[in-house]
């Protein structure tokens, strides 16, 4: 997605061609035109107008380079270049250097291109022009990616960016963002590729959703202006069809009163042939008769002009019909838009839902390493603010509870910088034991550093004050101890049926007044089966109950006294039920995130340090390849574990449901019959709890991220490095 943002840095899109193939005739139409400027030129130049003769110069070079002969382009530039270097016009030599600087690189010859945007660059820094000198940097920028030499590159960008900051152009933001990325990415930088990136979707996120909400406004405007016209139809309509039922009234009336008549003269003729004389009887024949077709006569001017107004109020009809129909359709149409754009946005959020899951520790993992516990993870939105974290280190346990500014997607932001911060710095310290120490304070000195300096925090007023508020623990089963630090949360203790508060410093990680001032650490020994509770606020910050009031620390407190002799997984579903209960109809306000552990003392001595004894159980390798399979079976000789090998993901899937003993499986991606995502998603279906470890030669993210969304566990590379292998099998085994 990153590559596709190369189009927003040129401001003419020119199709790469070689010079030598371009020799081509120009239509008689452009021809024209570059005869009728060549005259202008001449004309003007006559008369001493340079201003004017440079103007159709240009002209003449883009009539050039729009069909395609650059050679010309380049050559009308250059003598349009040195009239303007004669009058001095700086503004002028800036735009035909950037011309000319695109039009080589749009031919990969860099090296001239870079010349000429160098000093367009240089013209533009001169007068002073910021619009000019971003252009200027941001296509300096692509050419040196080009050339490879993306740290100028990026020192490029970033000048750039700061340009489109006073700007405060979100647009130009995001190219800047989005090229950064690029950048790194080539540099291998992952960290700053993820940090750009995620800079760049937020903006543009942003720039989307403030489009879909004029789309929004603009259809509501459309649907009230169609209702309104709906409703005058209709009005006028039922008029018409009013007007229709009198006409048709009043002819039934004239029908019935011209029987009527004709009773009456066929009575009077026959009264009128008795009494009277022929010639009497002729004149009432001939009256009757002009009486009878002065009524047809009359009869018909009203049946014509009933046809007449049922002609035209059917037509009227059909017009407002048709009306009402595309209006119908025009509605639907921008509805559809909206629904699209709005199923586009959170399909993307339930995305990144999916890559904030994976960044959790696995349950298993936390499982093994801490078989008494309970987790309560509550987003309030698809994606969280919250977020636990989990490491196992030399034998101790890190475990972290967080609570992010904020929550939705600006709190997922924060809790994917959280956990890599906290990997990157655990990590940093057990390398460098001689340095630092495993504190729990001083992981969240050093996080709190990581912040600041990731948010570029100055604590000045107008700034955002975003930051993590968090309690972390290290605990040492086989030395009994436990250490605490925290930043606003505390740690819930119960030991010996009190519960005791170990309170965190008031400061958040991330930029406070009291920044310079070191965490407390809380060392102390602990107990068998003591039982310690991490959380955010946000389950007794819930509102709710029967006096709509929050839920309050103090009753939290109560419960966990109330239940914590249960079995873990009961605590857990007491605890979501208590606060579901309590919150009934209200909307839930914040994230919810509640952990519960009962500790335990190691009562057994590791064994030596490089060997295993894992004779007790079972692993499945799923690899098709012979010298493959032997190689992972001579590495796991001397552990002494049961082997069985499938050669395809039918057979591992036919194996694995024929044995129930299996501990552990490796997955080969690529696998005949079904692939290893294929086997590892159905295996999982089964069993969801099986550790399933995939691997692949191919080092590429996108295989990461299907093995993590199919279920697996973990992920190695081959060839694979025994040690590495050996400790990672051993973390899922040795439980």
């Amino acid at each position: 997605m990153i590559k596709r943002i190369n189009i927003l840095f040129f401001f003419i899109t020119i199709l790469l061609t070689d010079f030598h193939s371009l020799a081509q005739n120009l239509d008689s139409s452009a021809q024209d035109k570059i005869d009728e400027y060549k005259s202008e030129v001449q004309k003007n130049s006559e008369n001493n107008n340079t201003i004017r003769q440079s103007d159709f110069l240009n002209k003449i070079a883009y009539l050039y380079w729009e069909n395609e002969i650059y050679s010309d382009a380049i050559k009308y530039f250059s003598e349009s270049l040195q009239l303007n270097q004669a009058i001095k016009n700086l503004n002028g030599q800036k735009s035909i250097y950037y011309n000319i600087g695109l039009i080589y690189s749009d031919h990969e010859d860099y090296q001239n291109s870079l010349i000429n945007f160098n000093k367009g660059l240089e013209i533009a820094r001169q007068i002073n022009q910021k619009e000019g000198i971003y252009s200027g940097l941001m296509n300096k920028a692509t050419v040196l990616k080009n050339l490879s030499k993306n740290k100028e590159a990026i020192n490029c960008i970033n000048e750039a960016l700061e340009y489109a900051k006073e700007f405060n152009n979100l647009k130009l933001i995001r190219t800047c963002y989005g090229t950064l990325a690029e950048n790194y990415e080539l540099l291998g930088d992952s960290e700053n590729t993820m940090k750009y990136y995620e800079q760049f979707a937020s903006i543009d996120k942003h720039i989307k959703s403030k489009q879909v909400k004029e789309i929004k406004e603009k259809s509501k405007e459309q649907v009230q202006k169609a209702q309104s016209e709906k409703l005058q139809t209709e009005k006028t309509l039922t008029e018409t069809s009013d007007q229709l039922e009198q006409t048709q009234k009043n002819l039934l009336e004239t029908e019935e009163i011209k029987k009527q008549q004709q009773l009456e003269i066929e009575l009077n003729e026959l009264t009128i042939r008795e009494n009277e004389a022929e010639l009497r009887n002729k004149r009432i024949i001939l009256i009757g008769i002009s009486f009878i077709f002065f009524l047809i006569l009359i009869f018909s001017v009203l049946v014509l002009r009933q046809f007449k107004a049922k002609k035209k109020a059917n037509k009227l009809l059909e017009e407002q019909n048709e009306k009402i129909k595309l209006q119908k359709s025009e509605i639907e149409s921008q509805r559809d838009l909206a629904n699209q754009q709005k199923k586009d946005i959170t399909d993307s959020i339930k995305y990144a839902k999916r890559i904030q899951s994976a960044l959790l520790p696995p349950l298993n993992f936390i499982k093994r390493n801490l078989p008494e516990h309970f987790i309560l993870f509550k987003p309030r939105d698809i994606v969280s603010g919250d977020f636990y974290w989990m490491m196992n280190k030399d034998g101790k346990i890190i475990i972290a509870a967080a609570d992010c500014t904020g929550h939705g997607v600006p709190g997922a932001f924060m809790s994917m910088l959280g956990t890599a911060f906290l990997n990157e710095i655990v990590t940093k310290i057990i390398e460098n034991k001689h340095i630092y120490s495993l504190q729990a304070n001083e992981i969240l000195n050093q996080l709190r550093d990581y912040i600041i300096k990731s948010l570029h925090q100055t604590n000045t007023n107008n700034e955002s004050k975003d930051g993590i508020d968090i309690s972390i623990c290290i605990i040492d089963s086989e030395k009994h101890k436990l250490q605490y630090a925290g930043a606003h949360n505390p740690l819930y203790l119960i030991r010996n049926k009190k519960l005791e508060v170990i309170k965190g410093d008031r400061m958040p990680v991330g930029i406070h007044k009291n920044a310079a001032n070191s965490f407390k650490n809380h060392e102390f020994d602990f107990e068998e089966n003591d039982i310690i509770y991490l959380f955010s606020d946000g389950y007794y910050d819930q509102i709710g109950g029967p006096k709509h009031r929050k839920f309050m620390s103090r009753n939290f407190q109560e419960l966990l006294f109330k239940i914590y002799e249960k079995p873990m997984n009961q605590q857990k579903e007491i605890l979501n039920k208590t606060i579901e209960e309590w919150r009934g109809d209200y909307m839930q306000l914040d994230d919810i995130l509640v952990i519960g552990i009962k500790l335990e003392v190691t009562k057994e001595k590791n064994a030596k340090p490089g060997t295993y004894d894992w004779s007790k159980k079972t692993i499945l390798i799923a690899e098709d390849t012979e010298i493959n399979y032997l190689f992972l079976a001579e590495a796991l000789k001397r552990t002494d574990i049961n082997i069985l090998r499938a050669k395809d993901g039918e057979e591992a899937i036919e194996i694995f449901n024929a044995n129930d003993q299996i501990d552990l499986i490796l997955m080969d991606i690529n696998m005949p019959k079904l692939d290893g995502f294929e086997t590892t998603k159905r295996i999982k279906e089964i069993r969801k709890d099986i550790p399933i470890i995939a691997q692949t030669a191919l080092n590429i993210e996108d295989a990461r991220n299907k093995a993590v969304e199919v279920g697996c566990d973990d992920f190695i590379l081959k060839p694979i490095k025994l040690k590495l292998f050996l400790t990672k099998l051993d973390s899922y085994l040795k439980y």
